[in-house]
């Protein structure tokens, strides 16, 4: 069984800015400095104005949640893959993809980039499955929980990373 979810992520930044951050090689790999046990793939498969992101994660032990350290076969190794498409006007769409070792999990769903009053937000649509026995449908709203913090954070290193931009 799955579990569907939906939430935004806000950001103070307009549209364009945040497409062309999104869409920006030294941006992510910005992000990704210093991340000892974590991997990036850049790739811009539709062009100029896309992205497509690969990356992968070992989680540390103590950030695992009891119920998933229980049921784990080996180490837990998060996988996301985003998808970004070139503006649309003021809109952006992209998809995303996650996988986990360790744990049987797939996460897919959408974003949609469009602009606020504030500066703009992304719209996320998905779902989660997490294939464990009894207790996938109590790791399910963790997941959800998990991928909802990853994208605050992102949002909390873009609007600070375009505060660095302005002050370079």
């Amino acid at each position: 069984m799955s579990r569907k979810f939906s939430f935004t992520v806000p950001y103070t930044v307009p549209v364009e800015d945040l497409h062309r951050a999104l869409t920006t090689d030294d941006a992510w790999r910005s992000r990704f400095a210093g991340a000892d046990t974590a991997t990036l793939e850049l790739s811009h498969p539709g062009g100029a104005g896309t992205i497509r992101i690969h990356m992968t994660e070992k989680a540390r032990q103590d950030k695992i949640p009891g119920i998933v350290r229980k049921v784990l076969k080996n180490e837990l190794v998060l996988s996301r893959t985003d998808d970004w498409q070139a503006l649309d006007g003021e809109i952006a769409k992209g998809v995303f993809e996650a996988s986990t070792t360790g744990i049987t999990s797939r996460m897919s769903g959408s974003y949609v980039l469009r602009p606020t009053a504030e500066g703009s937000q992304i719209e996320v649509v998905g779902t989660v499955e997490v294939k464990v026995s009894l207790v996938g449908g109590a790791i399910e709203p963790l997941a959800e929980q998990l991928f909802h913090r990853v994208l605050t954070s992102e949002r909390k290193f873009f609007e600070e990373w375009f505060g660095a931009q302005a002050t370079a």
